[in-house]
């Protein structure tokens, strides 16, 4: 029969990561950080040059419909 705890690793000991681990995680944490960010940059320039500069200027509801 299985025991509700099995599978889990909350009684595991916490490992221990080595300072060239340690840098090697902030450094992959920073490149996907800035990899968001430029696709996150990409789609509003990409958007802003689609729409152009009267994007704001555009009405939200068309009231002449006939």
């Amino acid at each position: 029969m299985l025991s509700a705890r099995e599978g889990r690793f909350d009684d595991a000991p916490p490992v221990e990561l080595t300072d060239r681990q340690r840098r090697a995680r902030r450094a992959r944490n920073i490149a996907i950080a800035l990899g968001l960010f430029a696709m996150v940059a990409t789609f509003y320039i990409a958007t802003i040059t689609k729409f152009g500069p009267r994007l704001m200027d555009r009405p939200i509801i068309n009231v002449n419909t006939q």
